[in-house]
This record gives structure tokens, C-alpha cells and sequence, in this order.
């Protein structure tokens, strides 16, 4: 039996096609959440029909997603004061369903050092999904690079998104599934766009701008918004308001800046209703991984607005890393268009790799007849 620890929607959306396939096998799996995103999670779990949590080890902040730094040891000691209470009801199931027992992570969130944590101390084999990236500083992009290698420190197996990834590991089974389940995971968007989101009726870049790393520099900050706000003169931008992004401009009183003519708002988007949108866009202005990772898949020009970037899909290609220098910035604002991907996508799934692995090592088992399986 396996169990899926997850707490963000990014590290779910991944996951998704993965689950999906174990569920079409036949093999049963428990799921559990630390809720990081916990008014998310409910809704993008229904959109892709997938069932809830089979527990829920924590549920945000006060019920809502976490949103500051500060939240985050209270969240931290209820999820670990969850998991001692249920720590001997989720070894009993998974003991009990088909299978050999193993907990799945994925990526590089707290919720994945949390959920390989979870697996040794019940003595069971952490699998790793996504593993093996890397910056190679810990402080860039911070603690993301931290949390993937203390997860590699803690997995069994380690399901890595490609050759470069692959070679980053010394330790556990590495398994190199080819590419990211990400690109399973577009496979299930359609491409109709909500008609009641404000969108040009011309050629419009996306700007998607959510990380700490950004949103805590003033200076940093507002040089992004005055190129922003001077490209909108000249193209479209639709610019996404991340709950976060709009507390870090209303603390510093940056919000007006994007009544800008050229600059229009949209709220933030679940993943299936977002990626819509970034199909229909010329090119995409974020700081986002996983966005860089959509966009390689799906040859939109995309600029990666951060210091440093463990992913090496689509650099040197479709992607470009600013480094936070604004003549890189400027450039590629140019003329975003000349940015294509040249190189070929590998034609097997990773998610049907994984899938095939997990069954191959029989830890994912179809369940004897009449056995009663949570999923």
C-alpha cells in the first residue's frame, strides 16, 4: 500500500497523473495532507477527480492557506502533534492493504521533508518524486534547496526528471523517468478559457509573480513593477494576483502602480483554469519553477525572474533566467518570440514509467476481491 503525502497544490498537480494511473491499475493508496494550502487543495482535488485526504495532518493557519513566514511553526507542531496521534492507525493501513507499504513525496516543499520524515519513522521506504534537482546554493532559491536534500537524504527511491537530475544523486534506487510528470499533468487541461476573465483581444504576455524571494525586496520589487508597468505601454500584460503578491503591493504601497494603462488584472487561477490562459499568451514573465517547467512543454517563450534556478528544462532555449539584471529582463521583453524550444520531448510518460515501476518493485498491488481499499 502506498501513502501520498502532500500539502500544496504544486506538489498535487504533479502528482495527479501519477494517481490517476494507480487508481486505473487498480492499486489502492492513502493520501494525506498537512494542508499548506488548505482552502486550495479541496477544490483542485474535485477538478481533477481525485477523492479528499484520507487524513488530514493539518489544515493551514487557522483553516486558511499559510501566507507569512510566521505562520509557519504553529502549522509545523500541529502537523507533527497529527501525525504522532495517527501515527499507529497509518501503519496498520498500510501493513493492511495490497502491496508493500511505501510513502510517496514529491518536489521540494516542507511538506515533503515532513512526508519522507513520516516514512522513516514508521520504518517504510520513501519514494521521491522529482528528485535529484538542483542549484547547488542553499540560499537560492531558499529553503527549496534545502528541503530537496534532506528529502534525498531520507528516500529509498528516487524518481528523477531526467539524465541531469539522475546524476545529482549518490544514494538510494535512482530511476530516471525521462521528464517531468508535469507534462502528464497539462495533458488533462483543456484549452478553453473562462469567458469571464479580462483578457485582450491582441497578442498579451503573463505575468505571474508570487515568491518570497521577490516580494520581500522593496527595491527588487519595485524595479519589476516599473518594467511592468513600461511594457505595458507596448504590449498587453495580464497580470496575476496571487493572494500573497497583493498583500507584498499593499504593504508597500506599490497596488497603484497597476492602474497602468496595458496592465490588466486577473485573480489567481486554479491550475486547470491557469494553464488555458498560458497557452493563449505570447510568453510568460514569472518566477515560478513550475511555470518554467509548463512553459518548456508547451514552447512558450518564458523569462524566469529569479537569482538562481534548479530546473534545467528550456534554458538556452524557450527559457531565460534574469538573474534579477534588468538589461536581461529588457531583452528579452524585446522580442520574446525568437525564444523556441529546439529540443525533442522523450515519447514515453513519466507518470505511466512511474506507474510500471512501482508495480515492477510490488508496491503497487491491485487489490485482492473483496478487500476494501481507501482511495
Amino acid at each position: 500500500m502506498i501513502l501520498v503525502v502532500y500539502g500544496t497544490t504544486g506538489e498535487l498537480i504533479k502528482l495527479a497523473p501519477v494517481l490517476v494511473r494507480l487508481r486505473k491499475t487498480g492499486a489502492g493508496y492513502l493520501s494525506a495532507t498537512t494542508g499548506q494550502q488548505v482552502e486550495q487543495i479541496p477544490e483542485l482535488l474535485d477538478s481533477l477527480g481525485l477523492p479528499e485526504p484520507d487524513v488530514w495532518l493539518g489544515r493551514g493557519s487557522r483553516g486558511r492557506d499559510l501566507r507569512r513566514n510566521s505562520e509557519v511553526p504553529g502549522w509545523a507542531a500541529g502537523t507533527a502533534a497529527a501525525f504522532v496521534r495517527h501515527r499507529s492507525h497509518l501503519r496498520q493501513m498500510l501493513a493492511a492493504g495490497p502491496g508493500r507499504p511505501l510513502v510517496m513525496v514529491h518536489g521540494d516543499t516542507m511538506t515533503t521533508v515532513f512526508g519522507a520524515a513520516m516514512g522513516r519513522m514508521m520504518r517504510v521506504p520513501v519514494a521521491h518524486l522529482e528528485a535529484g534537482l538542483r542549484s547547488f546554493s542553499i540560499w537560492n532559491p531558499f529553503p527549496e534547496e534545502i528541503d530537496r536534500r534532506l528529502t534525498s537524504a531520507l528516500a529509498s527511491i528516487n524518481y528523477s526528471p531526467g539524465a541531469w537530475a539522475a546524476a545529482n544523486l549518490r544514494r538510494g534506487i535512482v530511476v530516471d523517468t525521462g521528464s517531468n510528470t508535469i507534462r502528464d499533468s497539462l495533458a488533462l487541461c483543456s484549452d478553453q478559457v473562462d469567458p469571464s476573465l479580462p483578457l485582450p483581444d491582441r497578442p498579451f504576455g503573463l505575468v505571474s509573480l508570487h515568491r518570497f524571494e521577490l516580494l520581500n525586496n522593496r527595491k527588487l520589487l519595485l524595479q519589476t513593477l516599473e518594467v511592468v508597468v513600461e511594457e505595458g505601454r507596448k504590449v498587453p500584460l495580464v497580470f496575476v494576483d496571487h493572494p500573497v503578491t497583493v498583500a507584498a503591493l499593499q504593504g508597500f504601497g506599490f497596488e497603484s502602480m497597476l492602474e497602468a494603462p496595458g496592465v490588466h488584472r486577473i485573480p489567481r487561477l486554479p491550475f486547470l483554469g491557469f494553464v488555458p490562459v498560458m497557452r493563449r499568451s505570447a510568453f510568460l514573465f514569472t518566477d515560478s519553477g513550475g511555470n518554467q517547467e509548463e512553459c518548456f512543454y508547451l514552447d512558450i517563450p518564458c523569462l524566469v525572474h529569479r537569482r538562481r534556478t534548479e530546473r534545467r528544462q528550456g534554458l538556452g532555449e524557450n527559457v531565460v533566467l534574469s538573474g534579477f539584471d534588468f538589461d536581461v529582463v529588457r531583452d528579452f521583453l524585446r522580442e520574446p518570440g525568437r525564444f523556441r524550444r529546439q529540443q525533442a520531448l522523450p515519447d514515453e510518460s513519466p507518470s505511466d514509467f512511474i506507474v510500471s515501476d512501482l508495480v515492477a518493485r510490488g508496491f503497487a498491488a491491485p487489490a485482492a476481491r473483496g478487500t476494501i481499499v481507501a482511495t
